[in-house]
């Protein structure tokens, strides 16, 4: 399976569990929650596409320093980015916390969720 379509599972994935949890939310809190459970599942998902964008713009055969680079430099902006979105979202949307990192943080577990679906089993090692 090739980079691009293990990305697109994974976004796809978080997508689902970000409108799952915004429809939980809905359910139990009303409009604000689901709306904050959107923009936290949001964030999740625009850093995923920026690391993803990023680790696979390296060409295929480039030597290892370069690729190694391109994944420090992904995670660490990554990390920045999240900070800078949630504190963004906190301070300047009127979000509920609770929804906003319940739907961020359940869709970080879509990295575990496409793991199954991602993984080839023809794959061996030593």
């Amino acid at each position: 399976m090739g980079a691009k379509q293990i990305i697109r599972k994974i976004t796809a994935i978080q997508l689902l569990l970000t409108l799952l949890v915004a429809a939980a939310a809905f359910v139990v809190s009303g409009f604000q929650a689901a709306y904050s459970a959107l923009i936290g599942g949001g964030i999740s998902t625009l850093v995923t596409l920026y690391f993803a964008s990023k680790v696979f713009s390296v060409r295929i055969g480039s030597p290892a320093a370069k690729v190694a680079r391109a994944f420090y430099v992904g995670e660490v902006v990554k990390l920045l980015l999240t900070v800078v979105l949630l504190s963004g979202a906190l301070i300047w949307f009127d979000v509920s916390p609770l929804p906003l990192l319940l739907a961020y943080m359940a869709a970080l577990m879509a990295y575990w969720l496409a793991l199954p679906f991602t993984f080839d089993a023809s794959v061996r090692t030593l």
